[in-house]
């Protein structure tokens, strides 16, 4: 319920979290569960490898050989993968961590940032692909990067919780598609 009508072709939204909140481990279990749907997704992490991906699905009892995985460092080879499979949802984790070769500094920048959303926005509305972007947050619960981000998608998702507590708290702040503040609230666990 926190994102309203759901997840719409050719809609960007940003999942928002401190690191190792547990971002990676959300995304994957919707990409999983929308794949088992007849949803076709593509998972793109500049974070962790294939292998590492792989790892984390047995840890959460997902079939890691049923993710369509693509490497989410470069913007070029990421858009031409999300081009040629036509996926449902397209998941980028994380937004901080990919580069586009044009824009002059390092990834996480503000300059690499606006550029990658850009990009992932123009895809998403053109080919009328769903993406899910994750974002890091400062410790003063800011996003890092810069805050047109934010303006950029149509939904923002704030991800929050104790770390040591396994309850975490997803919040939907904007959402141009549905009802804002909305809340959900998860426990994680061993998997």
């Amino acid at each position: 319920r926190v994102l309203g009508g759901g997840i719409v072709p050719a809609f960007v939204a940003l999942l928002a979290g401190e690191p190792g909140i547990g971002k990676s481990t959300l995304i994957m279990q919707l990409v999983s569960t929308l794949s088992r749907a007849g949803l076709p997704c593509l998972l793109a992490s500049g974070e962790e490898s294939r292998g590492q991906v792989a790892a984390r699905a047995r840890r959460l009892g997902i079939d890691g050989d049923a993710l369509a995985f693509t490497q989410g460092r470069d913007l070029g080879p990421l858009l031409e993968a999300a081009r040629s499979t036509r996926p449902f949802l397209l998941a980028v984790d994380s937004i901080q961590t990919l580069r586009d070769p044009d824009a002059n500094q390092v990834p996480g920048g503000p300059a690499q940032v606006r550029s990658c959303t850009d990009a992932l926005v123009g895809l998403a509305k053109h080919e009328g692909i769903a993406v899910l972007l994750t974002g890091h947050v400062t410790k003063d619960g800011d996003l890092a990067g810069p805050r047109t981000l934010e303006h950029a998608v149509d939904v923002v998702l704030a991800f929050e919780g104790e770390p040591r507590s396994g309850l975490r708290m997803l919040t939907g702040g904007k959402n141009r598609f549905g009802t804002e503040g909305e809340v959900a609230w998860f426990e994680m666990g061993a998997g």
